[in-house]
């Protein structure tokens, strides 16, 4: 779990800087480019471009600095990047793909700020090598030809001091305090990567231990061209005016203080509370008000409740409370929402601040709760009356009706739900039986929209039938994204539109058939991915599960649906493949097009022929049935009581995103 710490760098910019934990097991993989920058005697890296990115630390959003006020923007698509035209001032290394523990540094911007006051803004984020020289993990650029890729507005804004913060850039750099470690303990330190991107003729630099990380931002008042022999070749260059920067300690004493919000194990109410060391903060207050007894240590907490409707996150409410003592208890509360009744899901963010009020001092800590479907929030409490003593009652997601013919014998109450049978004369006793059943025997499609799919059409979404699905399945961390369809029948044709996967309380779950037994992986309820009014949903794969699942001669894929009692019913299959098996995945993907565009010539030409039928005569059938062809007939799907369609009538829209 990542720790942030917050430093104020200009009147519109936080930074909040998140650290990995030592010997954290968080990697990614990734390939690096290491730049020797003879101008200034630093080195630089960067990941190498790629049309899905997270780091947002590439090339074609990067600048290099020629002097200390200058710096040059790596456009890529430029027919010579500027690195190999400048060639003799800088050295270019390819590092190759490496797996790495990242850091996350947010850059949060405030309300109302406006980037078109400058001609640019250049964010880093530096490190100091042993001989003193920087080392820039990243120098991004934010300018008109870059804002729309890097910036992203908050649906839920961070509120900080008076501030109100509604957008950030993120950006993703390998994890200094986890570099340093590494290379400190390595036999060969050399061979890490830290000695990798602080070269000497003798071998490597390294870092010096533990020393600051320098956050800072340049605005660019002037914007020039640096041009070439050719003259339809030319590079853009940002001169910085004024200079902002800031320290960050990769340790301090306050690295074991965290926050919790929680649902309560013991009633339908939240906790939260600042930790330390994993436990109640008592200790800690103790210990700082007794170092100085001027000071006067307390904890403000502030609550902002979302609830989401639709893909909106609507801020309903606020809670600030200040905690002046018990301190080795939790606080609760009880969130009351407004829209309960449409609301999707409810999400809690809070941040807790350990605050000295004699100088303002300030330790800031954040954490977040997201429930689905969260109605028993609501306004009003439904209150049941019981006519006896109150007792144990089992609730089911689903209704099966099954017929018994009885004679009237042993029909011992009238009121019974009865219908009678004109054939036989016998009574029908329809009795309603509980049964914890959500899918069985589904035809699903996946609409497979995978950056990794390299034919996939970018515009148009490839839709697989039941057991037709292939994706790819890396030995690393995968995300799989999924949106489920149902199929909507008509007159003319049929279409198909996403399954509202709220309608019961179903658990979701995706299991892998492998040599050593099966993998199963439950739905990671990520509220940033899911959307499951709109079908959408997501499993996440962690590298562990992914490294046995892809040594496996079995391929089978199985998408299933937890009842409450545990019940397990299928809902699809399909087969992963491996990176070398992308063939295959388009093999699938050809053939999935096809079948559409077969599919939709056939009902094109059907409705044609209806259009142009001679509807003045009335059609019989051989026995004298007349067809009233003036009555439109629609064909719909078996549905159960819920809404839940009946075999061939699901499809799943398919994601997956390597980490």
């Amino acid at each position: 779990m990542r720790q942030s710490r917050f430093v104020n760098i200009t009147s519109y910019c936080i930074a909040e800087y998140q650290f990995e934990p030592l010997n954290s097991n968080n990697f990614q993989s990734d390939d690096y480019i290491l730049v020797e920058n003879k101008y200034l005697g630093a080195h630089q890296i960067f990941n190498k471009d790629s049309a899905y990115h997270t780091t947002k630390n590439i090339q074609d959003l990067t600048c290099v600095p020629i002097n200390d006020n200058t710096s040059v923007y790596l456009d890529s698509e430029k027919s010579i990047n500027y690195l190999d035209w400048d060639s003799s001032n800088f050295t270019v290394t390819d590092l190759g793909n490496k797996t790495l523990v990242l850091d996350k540094i947010r850059f949060h911007f405030i309300s109302g700020f406006d980037f078109t006051d400058f001609k640019a803004l250049i964010l880093s984020v530096k490190n100091i090598e042993n001989d003193s020289s920087k080392n820039i993990f990243t120098n991004l650029l934010l300018s008109p030809e870059t804002s729309a890729n890097v910036i992203t507005y908050n649906p839920k804004p961070l509120f900080l001091g008076s501030g109100l913060y509604d957008r950030y850039i993120d950006i993703l750099i390998p994890s200094i305090k986890n570099l340093n470690e590494e290379y400190r303990t390595s036999l060969n330190p050399n061979s890490t990567f830290a000695g990798l991107i602080t070269p000497t003729s003798e071998g490597s630099k390294g870092f010096i231990y533990n020393s600051q990380i320098l956050v800072s931002i340049g605005e660019c008042g002037t914007r020039s061209i640096i041009k070439t022999q050719d003259p339809t070749l030319y590079y853009d260059s940002f001169q910085i005016t004024e200079y902002y920067e800031a320290t960050l300690s990769q340790s301090n004493e306050f690295d074991l203080v965290g926050a919790v919000v929680n649902e309560s194990t013991e009633g339908d109410y939240i906790e939260f509370y600042l930790t330390y060391n994993s436990g109640f903060p008592d200790e800690l207050l103790a210990i700082l008000n007794r170092r100085n007894p001027a000071d006067d240590w307390i904890v403000m907490h502030q609550l902002s409740v979302f609830e989401q409707v639709g893909l909106d996150f609507i801020n309903t409410s606020k809670l600030i409370v200040f905690q002046e003592d018990k301190f080795d208890e939790p606080n609760i509360f009880r969130p009351v929402l407004k829209q309960s009744n449409i609301a999707i899901s409810m999400s809690i963010d809070y941040i807790a601040r350990l605050t000295n009020r004699r100088n303002g001092e300030q330790i800031i800590r954040e954490a977040s709760y997201t429930l689905i479907s969260p109605k028993k929030y609501g306004k009003s409490l439904v209150n049941i009356q019981l006519q006896e003593a109150p007792q144990s009652h089992k609730i089911y997601n689903k209704i099966i009706k099954n017929n018994f013919e009885a004679s009237s014998l042993f029909v011992e109450d009238p009121t019974l739900y009865t219908s009678l049978n004109p054939t036989t004369s016998t009574q029908v006793i329809t009795q309603t039986e509980y049964v914890p059943v959500f899918f069985s025997n589904m035809n699903i499609s996946v609409s497979n929209i995978s950056s990794l799919i390299t034919t996939a059409d970018s515009s148009k979404e490839v839709i697989f039938g039941q057991g037709q699905l292939r994706f790819l399945l890396t030995p690393f961390d995968n995300v799989i994204k999924l949106k489920v369809y149902t199929h909507s029948n008509k007159s003319k044709g049929s279409s198909q539109i996403p399954l509202d996967l709220n309608l019961t309380a179903a658990k979701y779950r995706l299991t892998f058939d492998t040599d050593s037994g099966k993998i199963s992986v439950d739905h990671a309820n990520d509220a940033n991915l899911d959307n499951l009014s709109t079908g959408v949903i997501n499993f996440k794969v962690s590298k562990k599960d992914s490294e046995v699942i892809s040594k496996s001669i079995k391929q089978t894929v199985y998408i299933t649906s937890v009842s409450q009692d545990g019940q397990e019913t299928l809902i699809y299959t399909g087969e992963w493949r491996r990176p070398n098996q992308q063939q295959d995945i388009d093999d699938a993907i050809n053939k999935a097009k096809l079948a559409a565009n077969s599919t939709s010539s056939i009902e094109a030409s059907l409705s044609t022929i209806v259009e142009k039928l001679d509807m003045t005569s009335t059609p019989t059938f051989a026995d004298g049935t007349q067809i009233d062809l003036t009555q439109e007939v629609a064909v719909v799907p078996m549905v159960n009581r819920f809404g839940i369609p009946n075999s061939r009538s699901i499809n799943v829209n398919y994601k997956n995103v390597n980490k």
